[in-house]
């Protein structure tokens, strides 16, 4: 159910953003006396860190929230909503948010979980392996491989997706495939044109629209500003 508890913290006078590409899963996050549900985010996720701070989060494999909440992933999607402790345990996540450490947190949370969990859902563990296809296998390129991997139709496969991941198939496609994209890039591992078609784009305009909806830079800016070019 769970990919991993993380914990970050920050000191800054200036203070500083933070960005990321997100994966496609749902986040529980203690920050201060806030305890917060975070869906998937499909843009570019972006954090303003300023001050002192610190934030622990509970990152769900895909579609694995299923066991903790029956609600439509899609509800959530590009959403932050407040954990609702009529149904989470209030004592508990009370002591999460004031525990002193990291292993005192995921010790807590461990609690949390197990209080709320619910029995696994078969379509749940379905959705999670193919996502799972998707980002180990760069030969899953379109939503027609998924369709014969999963042996669903097309229409019951995106029903499917929005219900318990919360994003279409083909944002989990391209997600995937930029973020592959951008890690070449900043390795220096090919150029535009041949990662491009590397990843199946045959037309490198729409390779590099697809780019900058997502990472919020063109390839050619991405690579500029990886080798420290203004």
């Amino acid at each position: 159910m769970i990919e991993h508890f993380w914990w970050v913290q920050w000191s800054t006078e200036q203070g500083q953003s933070s960005e990321v590409l997100s994966y496609p899963s749902v986040h529980i996050v203690f920050e201060k006396q806030h305890a917060e549900i975070v869906g998937i985010v499909r843009k570019k996720f972006t954090r303003r860190l300023e001050g002192d701070g610190e934030v622990f989060g509970i990152k769900f494999r895909p579609a694995m929230f299923r066991q903790c909440d029956s609600t439509s992933a899609c509800k959530l999607t590009d959403r932050t909503l407040p954990l609702d402790l009529a149904v989470w345990d209030r004592a508990l996540i009370s002591q999460l948010l004031h525990a002193p450490s990291i292993q005192e947190k995921a010790r807590l949370a461990e609690m949390v979980l197990r209080l709320v969990a619910r029995p696994v859902d078969r379509r749940a563990l379905q959705i999670r392996d193919l996502v799972e296809d998707v980002r180990t296998n760069p030969d899953m390129r379109s939503v027609a491989d998924l369709v014969l991997k999963s042996g669903w139709t097309e229409r019951a496969l995106q029903r499917l997706f929005r219900d318990y991941l919360g994003v279409s198939p083909k944002w989990v496609l391209r997600r995937f495939r930029l973020q592959e994209a951008s890690e070449c890039l900043a390795k220096g591992a090919g150029t535009i044109a041949s990662i491009a078609a590397e990843l199946g784009y045959f037309d490198q305009a729409h390779f590099t629209r697809d780019f900058k909806s997502v990472v919020g830079l063109s390839p050619r800016c991405f690579l500029n500003r990886t080798k420290g070019i203004k």
